[in-house]
């Protein structure tokens, strides 16, 4: 582990992290860590979308003694009836790896549970394996796959398969 992100998680630990509901002063942050974090980024107006219609956007604070809190991850997901789906979910580039996917998935599995909703789906990139591990860490299976669902990530390459994974609450 590099020592810059020794020095991240010390800090993390030592002044703590926060979860809370996104605000639109925070996408220049949560823009920020999207370009840097997804082969294909949602941009500006995705985010914007999301924050004026019945999705629940969230970002997990780094709360930093003597300093401006910094935005490290977010999620994005939509209730449908009775069911959620996780329509983005993402950890600063300089911390994955080092837990705040678990914590992201603990805070939509409690919202889940509170709006009582029975099952959570998500979709994947077929070569996101850190992703698919994250997943199947709590509980999520794959029941589908859709073809070439993912725009590629660089000229001259195919479109990505996407596995849809589900999980009951």
């Amino acid at each position: 582990m590099s020592r810059d992100r020794v020095n991240l998680l010390s800090a993390a630990k030592q002044d703590g992290l926060c979860v809370r509901d996104m605000l639109s002063q925070d996408l220049k942050q949560v823009l920020a860590i999207e370009l840097n974090a997804q082969a294909s980024p949602w941009g500006r107006l995705s985010f914007e979308e999301s924050l004026t219609k019945q999705h629940r956007c969230r970002v997990v604070d780094m709360i930093v003694e003597d300093g401006p809190t910094a935005i490290v991850g977010y999620h994005v997901i939509c209730q449908v009836i009775d069911e959620l789906h996780i329509l983005n979910v993402v950890a600063a580039p300089q911390f994955q790896g080092l837990g705040l996917g678990h914590m992201l998935m603990a805070d939509i599995i409690d919202i889940a549970q509170k709006a009582h909703c029975n099952k959570i789906f998500l979709e994947v990139r077929s070569s996101n394996q850190v992703a698919q591990s994250l997943y199947a860490k709590w509980q999520f299976k794959q029941i589908a796959l859709r073809k070439e669902y993912y725009r590629p990530t660089s000229v001259g390459q195919p479109r990505e398969d996407a596995f849809i994974f589900m999980r009951q609450t």
